[in-house]
């Protein structure tokens, strides 16, 4: 069977995702839906959700959808705008739409992040001129609040909780990527130049050529095992960020020998029989947690088709990995999907993260734009068990 992966996404994805989540009483969008596709009701709407949808929304009208697409990504941005902008240009963690209903105010760093890429995304389709002095207002307003001088990059949030992430910075590289694409403005490829700093000197373990996730107040390791976590999927989401900062910089092979080592342990490493990658490693590859779920499987999908694009690598892998994706969690071809399986391939928990969106959006468009289309048919795994991580 030959799989189109535009028509998966803008067919039959994304116009059913557009209405399905969709509160149409309170408005926003959804956390999840359960497995037969009905919405899981919740007292308040996560700015997150919202800030990823409007990125799928927008990206799918740049990519040709149907009318639904810009609609819809429009009627977010006043959502957003309405119920999550605070005075200073930060974003709310959480809102209760309806009459009297109350907002969680804390500004959480992720958050931010995924608000900047989203805006990025939606100015790309609408060409709305108030949205680069909105992106400009949440930066600043991230740096006055949450910006550490010391150490560098950000805090977690508003309390400065611990431990301090990679993931955060990470996404906001991909904003500022967005931005300078959007824009052509030096500064957001000056601020994503500072993340990449911090991935240099902070976030890569360069003795095991892994990513480290969680560290301490000043940006060093944590303390005990969560020093030693590892996420192959975040490795591969890397690897895709950082070969494209090379693109957008025309400089810097180092990124591309750190790209390639990340994708390396996270191939031996972070991907078991079955051919998916596995939730967690340490940091000498052991497998921490063996559970599958949806999205480090995106994030391989894409990896490898930079490392094709942009480095001449092999697309093989790319085709496994989305084989392995398509076959495992859409065995039905959408637009339902399983987030999580064990690794007897058993169907974890009952419900549908719309944030997941984000991830299927990207991959599927990647997968699209080099590849339009491949053959979903054979075995999907791997043969390479001395590639595997020893089992915790």
């Amino acid at each position: 069977m030959i799989v189109d992966t535009r028509t998966l996404l803008l067919d039959r994805l994304l116009p059913w995702w557009a209405e399905a989540a969709w509160d149409p009483r309170d408005g926003g969008f959804v956390a999840e839906l359960g497995q037969d596709g009905g919405q899981i009701r919740e007292t308040s709407r996560l700015l997150l959700v919202q800030a990823r949808m409007l990125y799928v929304l927008s990206h799918a009208h740049r990519l040709g959808a149907g009318p639904f697409a810009l609609h819809a990504a429009g009627r977010l941005r006043a959502f957003l705008e309405e119920w999550f902008r605070l005075d200073d240009g930060a974003w709310a963690r959480a809102a209760a739409p309806e009459a009297g209903g109350t907002r969680d105010g804390l500004v959480d760093f992720y958050d931010q992040s995924f608000v900047l890429h989203g805006l990025a995304w939606w100015y790309r389709a609408s060409g709305d001129p108030r949205t680069p002095a909105d992106a400009v207002a949440t930066l600043a307003a991230l740096d006055r609040r949450l910006a550490d001088p010391a150490a560098g990059g950000y805090f977690e949030d508003d309390t400065r909780r611990l431990p301090r992430r990679q993931n955060p910075h990470m996404h906001l590289l991909e904003a500022m990527h967005a931005w300078f694409e959007a824009t052509g403005d030096q500064l957001w490829l000056d601020r994503a130049e500072a993340v990449v700093a911090l991935f240099r000197s902070r976030f890569l373990d360069e003795a095991t050529g892994t990513l480290r996730e969680f560290l301490d107040a000043g940006l060093a390791p944590a303390d005990g095992p969560a020093g030693s976590w590892r996420e192959p999927g975040h490795h591969m989401e890397w690897v895709w960020l950082l070969l494209h900062h090379r693109r957008l910089t025309g400089r810097g092979d180092d990124l591309g020998a750190a790209a390639e080592r990340l994708w390396e342990t996270a191939e031996a490493h972070g991907v078991d029989l079955s051919g998916h990658l596995v939730e967690a490693v340490d940091r000498g590859g052991r497998v921490l947690d063996p559970n599958r779920l949806l999205w480090p499987q995106t994030e391989a999908v894409k990896a490898a088709l930079a490392r094709t694009e942009m480095l001449g690598a092999d697309p093989a892998p790319a085709d496994r990995f989305l084989k392995v994706l398509l076959a495992h969690h859409m065995p039905a071809g959408g637009p339902l999907w399983i987030n999580r399986l064990s690794p007897e391939g058993v169907p974890l928990g009952g419900t549908m993260p719309t944030r997941i969106l984000y991830h299927l959006t990207l991959a599927l468009a990647e997968y699209a734009r080099l590849r339009p289309s491949f053959a979903a048919t054979g075995p999907a795994g791997r043969t390479a068990p001395d590639r595997i991580g020893a089992p915790a």
